[in-house]
């Protein structure tokens, strides 16, 4: 049964105690209809006020999935850029080596220092490749991995958020309902009038 439909039924009591026989009543009606109409006035501000944080914290975490994908996006293009860049280095590096060998190779002796120069250089250039392809692999998992904690800080902020405000209204809603059980209890405790003069 919705909050509102209990009002519905206060309300309907109320009218209902009205003492048989006679125009009078043991509450005052106007008072208690003016308080409960009141109440029934402010809970769809209240309602309209929580989907409003609902809202906010949705749209909050659309907003962070959305920067971490772009993020991601911008990371892996970041990462292809340098692993071309490190395949071409290498490339350039293989590719002269090459050349140099070939011009020394009329000489024994050259074309020894030739090849194992040419090796070395060839072993420099794939330590170089490998290392700028980690390098960039380490980056890219530190940017998404970046990415990620700042998308799961904002949810957890916007989850908190959430929580206050619906802490709020639940203790602003408590409050009002202890009002109108106080209420109540008050006119329950009060001695029956005689109504019958």
């Amino acid at each position: 049964m919705t909050l509102m439909s209990q009002l519905e039924d206060l309300k309907a009591m109320i009218v209902k105690g009205r003492v048989p026989g006679t125009a009078r009543s043991l509450v005052n009606l106007e008072k208690i209809t003016s308080a409960i109409n009141e109440m029934k006035e402010e809970m769809p501000t209240q309602m309209n006020e929580a989907e409003g944080v609902v809202r906010q914290k949705d749209a909050i975490i659309k907003q962070a999935e959305l920067e971490a994908r772009r993020i991601r996006a911008y990371a892996d293009e970041e990462a292809t850029t340098i692993r071309q860049l490190a395949e071409e280095q290498s490339n350039t590096l293989l590719t002269t080596s090459q050349e140099e060998a070939q011009k020394m190779i009329q000489e024994t002796e050259i074309t020894r220092m030739a090849n194992e120069q040419a090796t070395e250089i060839e072993t420099d250039a794939q330590t170089l490749a490998g290392k700028l392809i980690d390098d960039a692999e380490s980056k890219v998992n530190g940017i998404l991995n970046e990415a990620e904690t700042s998308a799961e800080s904002r949810r957890k902020g916007a989850d908190n958020y959430a929580r206050e405000v619906l802490f709020t209204l639940e203790e602003r809603v408590a409050d009002t309902l202890g009002q109108v059980r106080g209420g109540i209890d008050l006119l329950d405790a009060r001695p029956t009038a005689n109504v019958a003069d």
